[in-house]
């Protein structure tokens, strides 16, 4: 029996390496009566800036909403017609293996003679959940709201590219 490589085993092994990849889990929810195509114009709330996260990654966080809101066709506005509200929510997980190497062979142990040395290598990882709501002005209610769950690594030198990348997945089903 022939299998077709390109038809059955290779978009198998595209998704496990996607779903390797990404770690991370979005969902979204929305107003179904809400009319999305009367906001035209956004701004950010100003609990945003008071995210527990340091100023530069606040930025980054705040330039890719911006992008993504943007590219559905809002413009920025001193009298937005929805505002953004982000919250960033965490948990650190510390996971220490302990390694041994001996020296001197198996039976120097019982004279007393070997030698080893133990270490502990410790990751450390934080478990994430960002959240992005929409609030329309006018009524004062939330109409949308993004959230991104999942491991961050937050010894990466691609933080930038990652949080562009989670934020434009969670905008992936906004209904505009």
């Amino acid at each position: 029996m022939k299998t077709n490589f390109f038809k059955t085993i290779l978009p198998l092994i595209l998704m496990v390496l996607f779903a390797g990849c990404t770690g991370i889990r979005v969902s979204t929810d929305f107003d179904r009566k809400a009319d999305f195509t009367k906001y035209k114009t956004f701004n950010f709330s100003k609990e945003v800036d008071k995210i527990s996260l340091n100023d530069l990654n606040r930025r980054r966080l705040k330039d890719a909403i911006t992008k993504e809101m943007e590219a559905k066709g809002f413009q920025v506005s001193t009298t937005p017609d929805v505002l953004v509200n982000a919250f960033v929510k965490g948990k650190t997980h510390y996971t220490a293996t302990a390694n041994t190497t001996s020296f001197g062979g198996p039976f120097m142990y019982m004279r007393g003679m070997g030698s080893s040395n133990t270490y502990v290598d410790v990751d450390k990882s934080i478990d994430g959940t960002l959240f992005i709501d929409v609030i329309e002005v006018a009524e004062k209610k939330m109409v949308w709201e993004g959230v991104a769950e999942g491991l961050v690594n937050p010894r990466t030198n691609t933080r930038e590219e990652k949080l562009n990348s989670v934020v434009q997945l969670i905008f992936k089903n906004f209904p505009r």
